[in-house]
């Protein structure tokens, strides 16, 4: 007996409203996982755009006689005067002690540690296309940076912003004779200039591998 019209076409109407709810339940874990993977390529993008790779020099291994050394610590006085001189101590504490030393405030020791946190503006990085330029570079009022020399200026015409290096020194002499007995220098570039923010992670990246390892090397401190 043959099916009537009717029944056939409302099996097909049935089928029609079906078929879309039966792709969606396929796309469904799909489109979850996408939605997964492109949150963890997000989150992992984000953590090596907040890592600091820094440049480290390092001209001699330390000797051994550091390892577990009493050191006194002093700053450069112009990082005592800087606004973050509290969070550069407590990096530079924090390192040294990391490293195996042990770093001692306003006592006398056999070893004294000198160091220092700068910042300076990098310009063949900052203006490649420009470089040497005719002048000198002049700063604003208002912070910007210009060429002298240039015979036309025009209205709406700015350079890209600055490129700074950030800088972290490091020296330990003996106290009694001054002699030079380590010293490790790391440096971080961006356009960012503060330097409170990566202070840990010059001082850590100075550091790293203490006392052994010695020359010029790359090291990549991750966020957090």
């Amino acid at each position: 007996m043959r099916p009537h019209a009717s029944s056939s076409r409302a099996g097909a109407a049935l089928a029609s409203a079906q078929s879309p709810a039966r792709r969606h339940h396929r796309l469904g874990p799909r489109l979850a996982g996408l939605v997964a993977l492109s949150a963890v390529l997000l989150l992992g993008g984000c953590a090596t755009l907040t890592a600091v790779r820094a440049d480290v020099t390092t001209p001699k291994a330390a000797p051994h006689a550091l390892v577990g050394a009493r050191v006194q610590l002093q700053a450069s006085p112009s990082t005592a005067a800087a606004p973050d001189a509290d969070v550069f101590q407590s990096a530079v504490v924090q390192a040294m002690t990391h490293a195996g030393m042990v770093p001692l405030l306003g006592q006398p020791a056999l070893y004294t540690a000198r160091y220092s946190f700068h910042r300076y503006v990098d310009f063949e990085a900052s203006f490649p296309s420009a470089w040497p330029p005719p002048g000198a570079p002049i700063l604003l009022p208002n912070g910007a940076w210009i060429y002298s020399g240039y015979p036309l200026l025009w209205s709406g015409f700015s350079w890209p912003p600055p490129w700074y290096d950030r800088v972290f020194d490091l020296e330990i002499r003996d106290t009694a004779t001054g002699a030079l007995v380590y010293s490790t220098s790391a440096v971080t570039g961006s356009y960012q200039q503060r330097l409170g923010p990566v202070a840990q992670k010059l001082a850590d990246s100075a550091l790293a591998g203490f006392p052994l390892r010695s020359g010029m090397h790359r090291v990549m401190i991750p966020s957090g």
